[in-house]
């Protein structure tokens, strides 16, 4: 993995949390525009930074030296259940192409690396998040992505377990499956998470001819044609709860 520069910024004086007021996440977005990656696969969607907005309105940053972050947005999501979500993001080293990042507060409330997977191995290849939840029921929230959406197009689940060393490791794959178009700006579909229900995970076939609902069924990755795809907007209605 590529160093880490930077790691944290304060954006007022410095805070020392205690565990009891410890400080929470409130909000991310990637920062500064780059062209220094190249790749293009995402529209306008290569920074050379991540800021963090605490609930103190103080704010942390991430950069990398030699990797960008390339996505469309971090996702919050509280992985370990204590109340205090973590930020997920893609980040791209400029020799080994993507990975999933996920960040916390440590301690002292500084922003900090806390899981990773490894990068795909090769520059100018990228994953598209589709969602995250507990997609087979085992009680560990995992992260749904597409690797290599333009290519590849493999629906991969990777468990995130903020417990324990090691990186991240996918525990399922199903190919034929994409969710980004080449230089679109927007990651299509998504995760339905409906109330009594196991989530359903939705994306285009790798042809972009049907919507496909994907879930987890006798112990693997099942997917489903479920409409014609016809653009972006023909997913709203198999994302709404009934």
């Amino acid at each position: 993995m590529l160093r880490l520069v930077a790691l944290l910024m304060l954006a007022a004086s410095p805070f020392v949390a205690s565990p009891l007021c410890a400080a929470r996440i409130t909000g991310a977005h990637y920062a500064e525009p780059t062209t220094a990656y190249g790749h293009g696969a995402v529209k306008n969607g290569e920074y050379a930074r991540m800021v963090v907005t605490l609930d103190d309105g103080t704010t942390r940053e991430a950069s990398f030296r030699k990797s960008v972050f390339e996505d469309t947005a971090p996702r919050l999501h509280d992985f370990d259940g204590d109340g205090r979500p973590e930020v997920v993001s893609v980040v791209s080293g400029f020799a080994t192409g993507a990975w999933v990042q996920v960040w916390t507060l440590d301690g002292q409330d500084r922003l900090v690396p806390a899981k990773a997977s490894a990068p795909i191995g090769q520059p100018h290849r990228w994953l598209a998040i589709a969602g995250i939840a507990d997609f087979d029921g085992d009680g560990v929230d995992e992260v749904a992505y597409v690797d290599r959406p333009h290519l590849f197009k493999e629906l991969v689940l990777l468990p995130v377990d903020l417990t324990g060393e090691g990186m991240l490791v996918p525990t399922a794959r199903l190919g034929g499956l994409t969710n980004h178009h080449l230089g679109s700006d927007r990651i299509e579909g998504g995760v339905r998470a409906c109330s009594g229900q196991a989530p359903v995970i939705l994306t285009a076939d790798a042809d972009w001819t049907q919507i496909m609902a994907t879930r987890w069924e006798n112990g693997g990755l099942m997917a489903t044609p479920v409409a014609r795809y016809a653009g972006a907007a023909s997913f709203a209605s198999h994302m709404a709860c009934n």
